[in-house]
């Protein structure tokens, strides 16, 4: 009986649909993690929570290219997108997951070149240690100090 409504759909629409058409769908975002010295760079949200910069992936966008526009959208400064450091799913407000991915960020940039958007509420550069006092999710901390031991290993590049 299954197959047989499969058919008949397949039919109907009179193409081959992937699967994937089918899939439940949600909204992608990319998030950077940068340092500028020895501090990490964080926007307050629309529900004044601390978050990483970055944003929605565009349909087709390309993931990097969607990582350096938001960031520069939102702070105003130039990125270069580094390494993957974690993909996680986050709901928000209990009524809609989110598939975050976090990578780590270079830049050049000097706190006197930050500027928030408009869309952002709050601006704040944090060290490693005053980052648990913030609520962050788990996974933006663990990815936060995974881009930390790179910085410092790095000479802060």
């Amino acid at each position: 009986m299954r197959l047989g409504f499969k058919k008949l759909f397949l039919r109907t629409l009179g193409r081959v649909v992937p699967s994937d058409h089918f899939a439940q769908r949600f909204p992608v975002s990319v998030k950077g993690v940068c340092f500028i010295g020895d501090k990490v760079v964080l926007l307050q949200n629309e529900r004044r929570e601390w978050d990483l910069p970055g944003g929605k992936l565009k349909r087709k966008e390309d993931i990097a290219y969607c990582l350096t526009r938001e960031i520069e959208e939102e702070l105003n400064i130039k990125v270069t997108a580094g390494q993957l450091l974690t993909a996680t799913q986050i709901n928000i407000m209990g009524s809609i997951d989110v598939l975050v991915l976090i990578y780590r960020c270079s830049t050049l940039a000097s706190v006197h070149d930050l500027k928030i958007s408009q869309e952002n509420f709050g601006l704040g550069l944090f060290t490693i240690k005053e980052l648990s006092a913030l609520g962050l999710p788990a996974s933006y901390n663990h990815a936060i100090h995974r881009a930390h031991r790179y910085h410092a290993l790095n000479g802060g590049d």
